[in-house]
């Protein structure tokens, strides 16, 4: 999927007082012009980057992960309640953690809102759930934190605020997108550097389930004038590559809906090189749609839920979307997809786990509490291969559970 870049355009970095993260959320109405100050560029480490890197001569790359909903039901927050009153979370990602620390950029999709205590913690169909969870997904690896979606409004005004204010005061390091507390916030474009160079994470929401929202900007929806308002910021911030993670679909969907494939096709006509999405709470096939320039964009449809305390047996079922982008001088390219299919244990208290399907076994399928669920009792690890199988097709290989494409 070759593709020739923008000239890379100098530009200067927003200075935001009092954030040390990039946030984006929707402008709303009319769309905004790109400024000179739409963007702020992080590196790894959470940095401000340089724009002075030098020529690149050798092919390089980027690798992306990312895992879907992260759906904070009450066994979800009381899994990590202890004795002594703390709280810790650590094992819901510790089967994924050396996958999530070896990806360039790491991503999740933050479904529910981690307003904390003072707001109450409370499920479906409203929720919030304890920032101790974030401070699980910082320590297993993950960085940006994806926040575009329908139940981001779940408190208010009010659980933005006090979600955005744990990660500028713990986690600044952290890139949380999608929801904005002021204009200012939300007028920033992420655009992260990694291996010296630039690539922009663009989130959106198709709904809020009906709340109205506060502010225009508090949450980022999709719209034609929004995407396009955002790559050529993404652009003029100097971003090489485009990664768009829409929350679409239709909820439990085996494939992608008519909207979907809409959406997916103005994201691929603006330019974005890889759409992954989210939201229909079960993992959906992978594609690659046509660009309106002739461009390969891989999509995939839905990466599911990561964890949940869901009652269905295609819910335990989600992916770990992996993307490799590499760069030559003048060129990027998306040279590898992959899709590691993940099982959501449910086994009580610290055994609610996600493994990699390749190592989940027959024995810890048979202590998955889902079997207790109406209609579930014949879940095994063989129904989870037979799942991904007919879920993914060809590309899955139910050996190494695995799925992987290359142009």
């Amino acid at each position: 999927m070759a593709r020739t870049m923008l000239t890379r355009r100098a530009f200067f970095s927003a200075a935001i007082a009092g954030l040390g993260l990039a946030l984006s959320a929707c402008a709303g109405g009319e769309p905004t012009e790109p400024s000179e100050e739409p963007s702020v560029v992080f590196d790894r480490q959470g940095s401000d980057a340089s724009l002075g890197s030098e020529s690149k001569t050798a092919p390089t790359s980027v690798t992306l992960l990312m895992v879907g909903d992260i759906l904070v039901h009450p066994s979800v927050w009381k899994s990590g309640e202890k004795s002594d009153g703390t709280r810790n979370y650590d094992h819901l990602f510790e089967h994924v953690a050396k996958d999530v620390a070896a990806a360039d950029i790491a991503m999740l999709d933050q479904e529910t809102l981690l307003g904390g205590e003072e707001l109450g913690f409370s499920g479906y169909p409203v929720f919030n759930g304890p920032q101790e969870i974030g401070d699980a997904e910082v320590s297993a690896g993950f960085d940006v934190i994806l926040h575009a979606n329908n139940h981001v409004l779940d408190q208010g005004m009010t659980g933005i605020e006090a979600e955005l204010a744990f990660w500028r005061e713990k986690h600044p390091e952290v890139t949380v997108t999608g929801m904005a507390d002021s204009q200012e916030a939300a007028d920033v474009v992420p655009v992260l550097e990694r291996s010296g160079h630039k690539i922009a994470i663009l989130n959106y929401a198709t709904n809020t389930n009906g709340i109205p929202l506060p502010e225009p900007w508090s949450v980022r929806m999709i719209s034609e004038e929004q995407v396009a308002t955002d790559v050529a910021a993404a652009r003029e911030a100097g971003a090489e590559a485009i990664v768009a993670c829409p929350h679409w679909g239709t909820e439990y969907a085996a494939g992608p809906d008519e909207e979907q494939r809409r959406w997916a096709q103005v994201l691929a006509d603006a330019g974005v090189d890889v759409i992954i999405g989210d939201h229909p709470h079960v993992m959906q096939p992978f594609e690659v749609v046509q660009g309106v320039e002739g461009n390969g964009v891989p999509v995939f449809w839905s990466t599911g839920n990561f964890v949940s305390g869901q009652d269905r047996k295609d819910s335990m079922i989600g992916g770990m979307a992996r993307v490799t982008l590499s760069f030559s001088e003048n060129d990027v390219r998306v040279s590898e997809c992959r899709l590691t299919p993940l099982v959501t244990n449910k086994a009580g208290a610290t055994g609610l786990t996600t493994y990699r399907l390749v190592d989940y076994t027959e024995e810890l399928a048979a202590g998955n509490g889902i079997r207790n669920d109406a209609g579930c009792s014949d879940f095994t690890r063989q129904w989870c291969v037979d799942f991904c199988a007919e879920r993914l097709g060809e590309g899955f290989d139910p050996k190494t559970c695995e799925f992987s494409w290359m142009p």
